[in-house]
């Protein structure tokens, strides 16, 4: 294993070419280049998930080049920063549609499985203005699976207590896909060389950090024509997970379940061509999130009587309409209109006290331009304007009971320009610009932070600047990618301490002027009949320009990830997986902060006819590590799996 390691390490730095299934839900796709390859490196796809025993999509993200994924934390659940930005500022669908909490602009990456899943988009810098997003200028997209034959079935199980199941099928005119997801995890395993004279473990067991989850990703749609397409869509997701009490020093243990984590979401899509030059394509979408937090007054999990007990209830839902006419003005140029509005209803309350409403709608009129200048060189350039109209901001009091506050509204004008240029076949160059603007979100102006924090209804929106330049290569079994940017934000969001002279650890969410983010990616990657190797490193640096003191909370300076497959004899594939980052900040103050880890990943693995048969280890050498200061994360763990594609 010690070689297998260092082999892995002493790969050239890149990413494989993540290749596009035929399963793919093109209605769900949105490209800023409707006609141009997306960036290999900037995808995951469904041949890469099953490959590297990825489970979950926050588990998948973590082998996106400038994307470092965080686990666990006070909420257990799995975020991002993407080139610095935090996952709060950017935007998540799938096929298109909005997934991100009305509140507070977050989903919980790790209750969606990738088993359900053809591939992952990731748009780094910046994002077509048509999707209507509130975006720092990254987003997300998750394209479900679309069946191209008359039957298609993967089915897989492990003992990690994580199964898919994907059943799909295509006769004449329509198509149904139903994916279907189950985890039931238990209480996970610390590493060896942790202490364990915490309360809060049983040996090296981290107490309360089960989680369960069922998801249903279900689609039927209709094909009349070549140019046609209409498809009805439901997802859901229920979970219960339970939050393992901090074992740090530097804050206290809090007693914390979500005995339900709820999501819904209906959709409809559609793409029309009204007339040989003109398309209608649109989506529609009903969502709703609710989740109970039942927080208790100690480790018995027993009683909800003290300052600590308290059981807190969402109840949110959200509406959306999205419509995009395409105007093919020639041959070689698309004129699109876009408009896009979403209405967002957060409902919350303690058990025993009102119900407190917050409501807003977020709007955007579009314009893009897309000329394919030649066959190397295309250029697209996109205007609009996004607003966002406060509706109902009402909060309780104990003394007061529910009152109304100001309502407020905002607007901006964002755009785009990109230019996409192939020297060859085999290489792709991109230059992006954008300007880009991010609302605060009802939760970053409204909330307590159950008591860490005080609200700030005046917090401003940010704006940004985005420059990302990034190339690809290929030459024979040679593949490359390299990339650089930066951002220039205004205004910027961020936590700032030592605002109550009475609690040091109180924060408020203030606009603390400029900051700059810039960095770069670069891999290389290398493939034979019985060899894949590939590895990237990235660099973020972030820096408050007039306020140098102000530290950015969990984005560590460097990341690298490698993946090496040897396929020796009689089809075994050995495979080792690897993923080190350096030191990130948990307080804005950088007095808490967690250390730089690199975890290694391994398994072997054949197929027999149409069974995969793997065996696997996970933190091979047995690490301590964290992403969130106080949560450390699993241990050396075994699993075996066994999947099966007809």
């Amino acid at each position: 294993m010690l070689l297998l390691s260092a082999a892995v390490a002493a790969l050239p730095l890149t990413a494989k070419p993540l290749m596009d299934t035929a399963q793919v839900f093109h209605l769900g796709e949105v490209k800023v280049f409707e006609h141009q390859r997306t960036f290999k490196a900037n995808q995951v796809s469904d041949d890469f998930i099953k490959s590297a025993d990825i489970q979950r999509v926050s588990e998948a993200l973590n082998w996106v080049p400038g994307l470092i994924v965080q686990e666990a934390g006070g909420r257990s659940e799995a975020g991002f920063t993407l080139r610095g930005i935090s996952s709060a500022d950017v935007p998540i669908y799938i096929d298109g549609v909005p997934m991100t909490a009305p509140y507070d602009g977050t989903v919980d990456l790790y209750r969606l499985p990738a088993g359900m899943l053809s591939k992952i988009d990731v748009n780094k810098s910046a994002s077509s203005l048509l999707l209507g997003g509130n975006t720092l200028g990254p987003s997300i997209n998750l394209i479900s699976r679309q069946p191209q034959k008359p039957l298609e079935l993967h089915f897989d199980v492990n003992t990690l207590w994580h199964g898919n199941l994907n059943v799909g099928g295509r006769w004449g005119q329509w198509f149904a896909q139903v994916d279907i997801g189950y985890a039931n995890v238990s209480n996970f395993r610390l590493p060896h060389s942790y202490p364990t004279d915490s309360p809060y473990l049983d040996g090296h067991k981290r107490l309360n950090s089960r989680t369960r989850d069922v998801n249903l990703n279900a689609k039927v749609g209709f094909v009349p024509n070549a140019t046609d397409e209409y498809v009805v869509g439901y997802t859901l997701v229920r979970a219960e997970k339970h939050i393992p009490p901090y074992l740090g020093e530097n804050g206290k243990a809090q007693f914390r379940i979500y005995p339900e984590w709820n999501k819904d979401e209906v959709y409809f899509h559609s793409m029309t061509r009204l007339t040989p030059t003109l398309t209608l394509k649109s989506r529609l979408w009903y969502d709703t999130f609710k989740n109970t937090l039942d927080s208790y007054d100690d480790f018995t999990y027993s009683t909800q009587q003290g300052k600590q007990g308290w059981t807190s209830i969402y109840n949110d839902y959200a509406l959306g309409a999205n419509a995009n006419i395409i105007w093919s003005t020639a041959n070689n140029n698309d004129l699109k209109f876009g408009v896009n509005y979403k209405y967002d209803v957060h409902r919350s309350h303690n058990v025993g006290e009102p119900v407190a409403h917050l409501s807003e709608g977020i709007y955007s009129f579009v314009m893009e331009d897309e000329a394919r200048l030649n066959r190397q060189l295309s250029l697209t350039a996109s205007i609009g304007w996004f607003g966002r109209q406060g509706y109902k901001v009402e909060e309780y009091n104990s003394k007061t009971g529910i009152s109304d506050l100001p309502n407020s509204h905002d607007s901006n004008i964002n755009a785009l320009a990109a230019l996409d240029y192939h020297p060859s076949a085999n290489q792709h160059l991109r230059f992006t610009m954008s300007r880009s603007s991010l609302f605060a979100r009802m939760k970053d102006r409204y909330s307590y932070k159950l008591g860490k924090a005080i609200p700030n209804p005046d917090l401003g929106t940010q704006n940004a600047i985005n420059l990302d330049i990034a190339y690809e290569g290929r030459w024979h079994n040679l593949s490359w990618q390299a990339g650089a940017f930066y951002n220039f934000i205004n205004d910027i969001i961020q936590e700032v301490t030592g605002v109550d002279a009475s609690d040091p650890k109180i924060y408020q969410l203030q606009n603390r002027g400029k900051a700059q983010y810039r960095g770069f990616e670069f891999g290389a990657g290398y493939e034979l009949s019985w060899l894949t190797a590939h590895a990237n490193y990235s660099m973020t640096d972030q820096r408050n320009m007039d306020h140098k003191d102000l530290k950015f909370l969990y984005s560590p300076k460097s990341k690298f990830t490698a993946f090496l497959e040897l396929r020796p004899i009689w089809h075994l594939r050995l495979q080792g997986r690897l993923i080190a980052q350096s030191k990130a900040f948990s307080s804005s103050n950088g007095s808490t902060s967690t250390a730089g880890f690199a975890t290694i990943d391994a398994s072997l693995a054949r197929k027999i006819w149409k069974t995969d048969v793997k065996v696997g280890v996970l933190n091979v050498a047995d690490r301590v590590y964290e992403y969130t200061e106080g949560y450390p994360l699993r241990g050396r763990t075994w699993y075996a799996s066994i999947s099966f594609d007809l």
